[in-house]
């Protein structure tokens, strides 16, 4: 972890991740254009995911193991992919649906990214960017991270209020994940892997849940704080409040 080929790869990442953003964001206004953008990223980072597996069955004579994250969410990650690929292929980006799981994407990719390239496990056991069932994992969350800072970029979301609101759901998602994957182990009588690290997680001392709940409640306090600057009938409560008005 952290050594020369892991440094290397992150300054990189960083600088083709913020490039490339910054070059979409000046020269591509167009709406189809930025929709095939995110339809690229998000296609591209499952390809990368699924790609050991191709790259095994050649190298190792036609056999190549199955991992749980092959067929499982196991972790954010895995969720936030699909997620990912799911909101770039909702035609209507006006859609309620569409916009709890771009918000949620935006904020749990680049947390999941982050962490997935800072502290990734695969490359801590084997530091290696030779291997390549380490690299295509490192890979995939910067195509990953590269499309969740896009929804941003791209004006598929903003940044309001009710972002919380999405990143509340989009937990709730990963909880019920974890407890599908646990179940099922526990069904078939196999040990669980700790899906969605619901019961601990390596990076803190402190259920994964309980920092979900008070990430939600400092997000919201400092959306609220940053939405002082808008005019008052354009902030979170007078919208809230219309709403409840218009369906008395």
């Amino acid at each position: 972890m952290f050594n020369t080929q892991h440094i290397l790869y992150m300054v990189i990442s960083s600088i083709l991740t913020i490039g490339l953003l910054v070059v979409f964001a000046l020269f591509v206004k167009e709406k189809n254009t930025k929709n095939l953008i995110l339809k690229i990223f998000a296609i591209l980072t499952v390809i990368l995911h699924y790609s050991d597996l191709f790259y095994g069955f050649f190298a190792n004579g036609g056999e190549e193991t199955i991992s749980s994250t092959h067929i499982l969410p196991m972790y954010p990650c895995n969720v936030v992919m699909w997620l990912l690929l799911a909101a770039s292929l909702i035609k209507n980006k006006d859609s309620v649906i569409f916009r709890v799981i771009a918000e949620f994407c935006f904020y749990g990719g680049i947390v999941c990214g982050i962490v997935g390239i800072l502290l990734n496990a695969n490359f801590d056991s084997t530091p290696t960017l030779a291997d390549y069932y380490v690299l295509k994992g490192l890979l995939s969350h910067s195509t990953m991270l590269f499309g969740c800072i896009y929804m941003l970029v791209g004006g598929f979301i903003k940044i309001r209020v009710f972002n919380a609101l999405s990143i509340a759901i989009g937990l709730a998602s990963f909880v019920v994940c974890g407890l599908l994957v646990n179940g099922l182990y526990s069904i078939f009588n196999m040990e669980s892997p700790d899906g969605m690290f619901l019961r601990s997680n390596p990076y803190f001392p402190v259920s994964p849940i309980i920092l979900g709940v008070v990430a939600v409640i400092v997000l919201f306090g400092v959306l609220a704080l940053t939405e002082l600057r808008l005019p008052k009938e354009e902030r979170w409560y007078t919208l809230l409040k219309k709403r409840f008005n218009k369906n008395k």
